[in-house]
């Protein structure tokens, strides 16, 4: 792997994995809400600085830090729809690891004609540690923000370039009118300035002079009072600066309380590609003396962004973007001294062609498994049709997660949705309340409950006052009786099959034409609103099964497999094919469910 052609081939496989990964379907609710803000901001010229999407927090002050992703998203989504939102990730994705190489390169000392395999395989390990952090969300560009302003930073550093100090503000500008994240780059300019003063002003002290690398004679003072200034040129003015800080006090007192595991910190179990960076690292700083390479912003930025993701998983993706480069300069610095990481010739072709075929196996498992939609299956389009084939408006409780999609796609307020400081006090306050209370008290009419609430209020669902009228794999809805819905509830009230889990009594229902003809009729109910419903195509594959037709259940039961692989599905269709005298099948059936589970 050492020659040119072949490390330009492992580049393009990383790079083609990244693609893949990076065209995954649309998984992120809040990119919902920030479409329709770039909508309002388009057809109204003007920025929201007050909710506008909710009935409960209606007019009251909002942060829209994240604006001007907004209007970027709209304008792909007027271009291309769905589709050209997953075009705007993948590009962002593949920009991201381009951006990052080439800093890496810049830090090694090697030519941008001939990257190293080493450093590629490096991107590699990046790239698995960023994995799940590959969504569409402000936060991403964030990320290519930061390394721009590194390139930047190291031109105005090494050349004085009065362009680069140009730009650099410019990027300011217009990243404190994209996203709060801006407070990361003003943290970067900050401890560069405090390098390059501190490098100015020390004679003697307890730190040793190799931390201060930054270019004594750039006016670094100037160009963070200016790049600070003009963040602050936004329609929320310093708010754009305090909510991460506002956000981070939130999460971290009320997050665990409110479930909100998704700000969990990283574990080397779920996250082995952050510690397995980690672990380059501190090899790299063997023996101890090659800590004199590193200069004072390396260690205050890659320390406090480690601190960070080991404390919430999605600072992984800053961390790599800093760390990656000193990893590289250790990688650089080595190979010049003539001592590099992995000493053995041999080791080091062994470690690069493992590598290698790992890309090549990841890709060719994510293409195999690449859903050719764009907006993932989770999102509740089945439910939003029905809604809107009946018709039905008024007052909806949803699943906060689900808030921006069901507001952009229904066109109507929502009860909340992912803004959490904006809802902060409601999420708090129907914590404490029983679900007649939030109906009474904000004119709910219907919910949208995915299994999380209805494990809290499905016994609070009186037949006598709400009526289903729809479930899928994800989310159930139910209308009140005596709100206006009496013609829907007459035509598709369901009484038969509950939401979630198993039916209990189903083998006794199959005995009984009459109910199962019902029984039957609800589900395609589901299924000509979510013909992707797994649970649906189970259950008909059970009453067939029932009913004596293992044939038939058979058939459905498959099709059901078809939509992904679920332990109970694998054992329905083993119980099946062991009545067909199908052992060995379905003996094969249950070692499946075993490792799905």
């Amino acid at each position: 792997m050492g020659n040119r052609p072949l490390a330009f081939l492992f580049l393009g496989l990383v790079l083609f994995l990244a693609i893949l990964w990076g065209s995954r379907p649309l998984i992120h609710d809040d990119l919902f809400f920030h479409l329709a803000t770039g909508q309002y901001v388009v057809e109204h010229y003007e920025v929201p600085t007050t909710d506008l999407f909710s009935f409960t927090r209606q007019g009251e002050p909002w942060v829209s830090h994240e604006w001007g992703f907004g209007v970027l998203a709209h304008f792909f989504w007027l271009a291309g729809g769905d589709w050209a939102l997953v075009a705007l990730k993948a590009t962002a994705v593949v920009a991201i690891l381009l951006a990052l190489l080439a800093l890496m390169i810049r830090r090694s000392g090697a030519r941008f004609a001939a990257p190293p395999a080493g450093l590629v395989a490096l991107l590699a390990v990046s790239l698995w540690a960023i994995n799940d952090q590959l969504i569409l969300r402000a936060s991403l560009f964030s990320s290519l923000f930061v390394l721009i302003l590194l390139g930047l930073l190291h031109w105005f550093d090494q050349r004085g370039s009065r362009l680069s100090a140009v730009a650099i503000a410019l990027l300011f500008l217009l990243w404190g009118n994209f996203h709060g994240e801006v407070i990361f780059g003003l943290f970067v300019l900050g401890v560069v300035t405090a390098e390059a003063v501190g490098g100015r002003m020390r004679t003697r002290g307890p730190l040793p002079g190799t931390l201060f690398q930054a270019n004594p004679e750039r006016p670094y003072l100037r160009l963070f009072l200016v790049s600070f200034v003009l963040t602050l040129v936004n329609p929320n003015g310093v708010q754009v600066l305090l909510y991460p800080f506002r956000l981070a006090a939130f999460l971290f007192t009320k997050g665990d309380s409110l479930k909100m595991g998704h700000f969990g910190g990283a574990t080397p179990a779920s996250f082995a590609g952050f510690f397995l960076l980690i672990a380059i690292l501190l090899l790299g700083l063997l023996p101890l003396e090659r800590l004199k390479i590193l200069s004072l912003t390396e260690v205050v930025t890659v320390g406090t962004f480690l601190v960070l993701s080991l404390r919430s998983h999605r600072f992984i993706l800053f961390f790599v973007l800093f760390a990656l480069p000193v990893i590289a300069r250790q990688f650089g610095q080595s190979h010049r001294q003539g001592k590099p990481l992995v000493k053995s010739p041999v080791l080091r072709s062994l470690v690069l062609g493992v590598t290698a075929l790992t890309v090549a196996a990841a890709a060719a498992a994510a293409w195999q498994s690449h859903e050719r939609i764009p907006v993932s299956r989770h999102f509740p389009a089945g439910a939003v049709e029905l809604l809107q084939d009946e018709e039905v408006e008024g007052r909806l409780f949803n699943h906060q997660n689900y808030g921006g999609y069901l507001r952009w796609k229904l066109d109507e307020p929502i009860f909340w949705d992912g803004r959490n400081l904006l809802f902060a006090s409601l999420m708090e306050e129907v914590a404490q309340m029983p679900l007649e209370q939030v109906a009474e008290k904000w004119g709910v009419d219907h919910v949208l409950l995915t299994d999380f609430e209805y494990l809290q209020m499905g016994d609070q669902l009186l037949p006598e006052t709400w009526g289903l009228v729809y479930w899928d794999d994800f989310v159930a809805i139910y209308l009140r009786r005596g709100g206006g819905f009496d013609p829907v509830l007459e035509g598709s009230e369901m009484r038969l099959l509950p939401p979630f889990g198993g039916v209990e009594g189903l083998n006794i229902l199959a005995q009984d034409a009459t109910q199962v003809a019902a029984a039957r009729r609800e589900l395609d109910h589901v299924l000509r609103f979510e013909p992707g419903c797994q649970r649906a195509l189970y259950l008909h594959g059970l009453i067939s099964f029932y009913e004596g037709d293992s044939e038939r259940a058979e058939s459905e039961l498959r099709w059901a497999l078809a939509l992904g692989p679920k332990p109970h599905v694998y054992d329905a269709l083993a119980r099946v094919l062991d009545s067909l005298d199908r052992q060995q099948e379905a003996l094969e059936l249950r070692r499946r469910a075993i490792d799905a589970e």
